[in-house]
C-alpha cells in the first residue's frame, strides 16, 4: 500500500534531511502553485508560503484551505479535512508521478539529498554516493543492476550538464549547492536523486 497522502512529502523531506522535527504549533503553508494559491472566497485570504523550518513541517500541519486544498495532498487522496472520513480511497494516476518529479517541494528534496551526498567526505566514489542514496531512501543496499543503471544515468547527466546553459544548471541546483561544490556535478547528482526518490518502493509499504 502507498503511504497516506500527508506522509508522501514527509518521506521526501526526511530522506533529504530537510524535515523539521518540531511537534505541535499552528498550521503552516508549504509551497503551493501560485495559480492555486491565488484562489480564495471573495479574495479574503492570501496563502503566504512559510519560511525557515515551517516550510518543511510534516504534512499533517499543512493549512487546509477549503476553497483550494493543497494540490499535493489531494493528488495523493488526502480526505477533505472538513468532513468525517471512515475509509480512505487509494488511486494510482500519472498525476502522482508528475507531482513527485516536478512539484517544488519534491524538487527541493532531490536537490538537498544531492547536496548531502556531495558534502559527505566519506563518500568518495560514485558507487559510494549511489549506494548511500539507495540506503537512505529504501533502507536496503542496491542490487548490481540498479547500481549499473544509476551509474549510467549519472554519467549521462554529467555529459548533459557540462554543455547545458548556465541558467538551466542554476535552476537544477536551486538553493542547495554546497559551498565549493561544482554546479555541474550537483546538477547531475540531483537528476539522479530525483529518480531514486521516485522509485515506487520509496512511497509504498508492504
Amino acid at each position: 500500500l502507498r503511504v497516506e497522502g500527508e506522509i508522501v512529502r514527509d518521506l521526501y523531506l526526511a530522506a533529504s534531511g530537510l524535515l523539521s522535527p518540531k511537534i505541535g504549533g499552528p498550521s503552516v503553508f508549504p509551497p503551493m502553485p501560485s495559480d492555486v494559491a491565488a484562489l480564495s472566497y471573495a479574495g479574503n485570504f492570501s496563502w503566504k508560503t512559510s519560511v525557515g523550518e515551517d516550510r518543511y513541517r510534516r504534512g499533517m500541519y499543512t493549512f487546509f484551505k477549503r476553497t483550494a486544498p493543497h494540490p499535493e495532498l489531494m493528488t495523493f487522496d488526502c480526505p477533505d479535512a472538513n468532513l468525517t472520513n471512515v475509509r480512505r480511497t487509494v488511486s494510482n494516476t500519472p498525476l502522482q508521478a508528475l507531482t513527485t518529479l516536478n512539484a517544488e517541494a519534491f524538487t527541493e528534496a532531490a536537490q538537498a539529498l544531492a547536496a548531502s551526498l556531495l558534502s559527505d567526505p566519506t563518500l568518495r566514489t560514485d558507487e559510494a554516493k549511489l549506494s548511500a542514496a539507495i540506503r537512505r531512501c529504501v533502507s536496503r543496499p542496491p542490487q548490481r543492476n540498479e547500481l549499473a543503471t544509476m551509474e549510467s544515468l549519472l554519467l549521462e547527466s554529467r555529459r548533459y550538464y557540462q554543455s547545458a546553459p548556465q541558467a538551466e544548471i542554476k535552476a537544477m541546483n536551486g538553493n542547495a549547492l554546497p559551498k565549493g561544490a561544482s554546479p555541474t556535478e550537483h546538477a547531475a547528482l540531483t537528476a539522479l536523486t530525483r529518480i531514486v526518490l521516485n522509485l515506487d518502493e520509496f512511497i509504498t509499504r508492504e
